[in-house]
């Protein structure tokens, strides 16, 4: 049967069990200061990182790694305890043999995560701990972390900076490509429609013009060729009737001087005068013939010219067509090659513009390599502790001794609260229903005589010397 108890009831329980509480307290007291002394001591090592800004600015050099490097402390925690950091860690430094060869390298990587505080210390640095058995071994694993980050963050940050290097040399191979592809479109084009283009416009009107000038000249040319030609067609018709006529003459004259030969002799005046006559008749004649011959080679050489110049005037007609064609086709090409031009510009500015990335991206690729030892700084290096971090002994033995002492008091308390047994008038009257007549001490082995008093209207009763326990 379980009762309540008071405090003083407590303290009296405990001290008649002062024996076995102090059993039982001594007993915990031991087990627990036996588990605090023999746990293995934890040394911890700290250092302190700050996190350089990036040099050049941004307004100096377009990076194609977005993110800065300050905002890399926002998931540092994570990326410190990231298997490849703590993996590398392992192997260098030959941590957790006996894990690593029991378990794998994966329970490794969770025991050195459960070893490894990483606390961020305001908007540029941070704080790593690691905690190892071996002070020295905590001490150069705390120290070798932030280079092996370091290292594993540049390499993303270089790898990141390389992707972007490759996309726009492939980017700019396409782009170069489709410049290349309009170029040889247009020239094609412009050679297809040479003499169309609307840049050859102002030629072709001042072709046109020059053609229409040359075809007024030649057509004045014309008119007076013909003209002459007219001329020497009706000089023709009198210089025959002259030199036929002077012809006609002479053959009279010379019939008449042979004739007047057989009358008279050579001497003779008449003979003289006709021979005279004769002789100017012929020069008449030949002069006249020579200039018959003259005016004939003048009208072949007149009837040449309009030839000619006939001839020329259809070439300038057609001249005159070819550059009022050209000029009537222009606004067609000149429609289509504004397209192309158009295209062609598009892509050439996407080209430039590639360029220029890829040139910046080359820069940001060398930029991210040169900045490598300048990006995390140590400020604080981590030396070897020497005194363990874990376990607090004192207050394990303090723990201890608490939990001894709850223990014994609980032990005593339980029991106490469990003994049915009755050691005072309080306890007969609060458990008993029936009326307490007299209590009898407990004698300790020795002999009393004690009468008790009747009450009213009851007779004398007299117990002998027993306990009532």
């Amino acid at each position: 049967m379980e009762r309540g108890m008071t405090a003083d009831q407590l303290l009296a329980s405990l001290w008649r069990r002062k024996a076995l509480v102090g059993a039982i307290a001594a007993a915990v007291f031991a087990v627990g200061a036996a588990i605090v002394m023999t746990r293995p001591s934890m040394y911890e090592a700290s250092v302190v990182v700050r996190v350089e800004p990036q040099r050049p600015g941004e307004d100096m050099v377009q990076r194609t790694v977005s993110e800065l490097i300050e905002q890399r402390l926002l998931t540092v925690r994570q990326e410190l305890l990231a298997r490849p950091v703590l993996q590398k860690a392992i192997e260098e430094m030959n941590l957790y043999p006996d894990i690593v060869s029991e378990k794998g390298m994966e329970a490794a990587v969770t025991q050195m995560r459960k070893d490894l505080t990483v606390r961020v210390e305001g908007d540029t640095a941070f704080e790593l701990t690691y905690a190892n058995h071996d002070p020295q071994v905590a001490a150069q694993v705390a120290n070798r972390l932030p280079t092996i980050f370091s290292e594993e963050t540049l390499k993303i940050r270089q790898a990141q900076a390389a992707r972007a290097t490759d996309l726009f040399n492939e980017e700019m191979s396409q782009m170069g490509k489709a410049v290349s592809s309009w170029e040889r479109k247009i020239a094609q084009f412009k050679v297809d429609h040479l003499g169309e283009l609307p840049e050859q416009i102002e030629m072709n009107m001042r072709g046109l013009e020059r053609v229409s000038h040359e075809m007024q000249t030649k057509s004045e040319e014309l008119r007076v060729a013909e003209a002459r030609r007219s001329d020497l067609a009706r000089a023709r018709n009198a210089v025959d009737s002259e030199a036929g006529r002077l012809e006609a003459a002479e053959s009279g004259l010379t019939r008449a001087l042979v004739g007047a030969r057989t009358n008279w002799t050579e001497d003779h005046p008449e003979i003289k005068r006709m021979e005279a006559e004769l002789e100017g008749m012929v020069a008449r004649r030949k002069d006249a013939e020579g200039r018959l011959w003259a005016e004939r080679a003048e009208r072949t050489r007149v009837a040449s010219l309009i030839a000619n110049i006939q001839k020329e005037i259809v070439d300038l007609q057609q001249k005159a067509e070819a550059y009022q064609g050209r000029l009537n086709n222009t606004p067609r090409w000149a429609h289509e090659l504004g397209v192309m031009n158009r295209d062609y510009e598009i892509a050439r500015t996407k080209y430039q513009s590639v360029v220029s990335r890829k040139v910046e991206a080359e820069i940001a690729q060398e930029l991210e390599a040169k900045s490598s030892k300048s990006l995390f700084n140590v400020i604080s290096p981590a030396g070897a502790p020497v005194t363990p971090a874990r376990p607090d002994r004192m207050t394990g033995m303090l723990i201890a001794l608490l939990v001894a002492l709850g223990l014994g008091v609980l032990t005593g308390a339980v029991l106490e609260m469990r003994d049915d047994s009755l050691r005072d008038g309080t306890e007969v009257h609060q458990r008993l229903t029936l009326p307490v007549l007299a209590v009898v001490p407990d004698m300790q082995g020795k002999t009393e005589k004690r009468v008790l008093m009747p009450s009213s209207g009851t007779r004398n009763n007299v117990q002998s010397p027993t306990s009532l326990n």
